[in-house]
């Protein structure tokens, strides 16, 4: 267990939440999930403060791009958010968007543990990886 940092995932597809959920919290993590933009910003509204958004482009009611555009304004706009996508424009669109990085669907669970090791940033410990 290296971590007590919330991440929060924010994807409409429940099976991929369900997946990503697993790996994160058998790496120490905890976990928040949103189905789609708005409800991540009515978790945050009500003070879940996570270490590292994972945010899904594509989505219903409220997509990734215009989460992005209502979280940046608002208290916790310094959280760092990591794109996660299907679509081959996704690594354009997460710099034009200041994302801290962009992964691309379907994401390894290598690949997901060491974005969010690199971004959740827990209290540091002494030891090397």
């Amino acid at each position: 267990m290296k971590s007590t940092a919330t991440v929060m995932i924010v994807d409409d597809d429940p099976d991929i939440r369900e997946v990503m959920t697993i790996f994160l919290e058998a790496d120490g993590y905890r976990v928040t999930v949103a189905g789609d933009g708005l409800d991540a910003l009515e978790q945050l509204r009500s003070g879940s403060r996570p270490a590292v958004i994972l945010l899904d482009l594509m989505m219903p009611r409220l997509d990734g791009e215009q989460f992005l555009k209502q979280f940046r304004a608002g208290r916790f706009g310094d959280i760092p958010v990591v794109i996660l996508s299907g679509h081959s424009a996704a690594e354009k669109m997460a710099k034009e968007l200041k994302a801290a990085s962009c992964l691309l669907k379907p994401v390894g669970a290598d690949e997901l543990l060491n974005a969010v090791r690199r971004f959740a940033l827990p209290c540091p410990k002494n030891d090397v990886a």
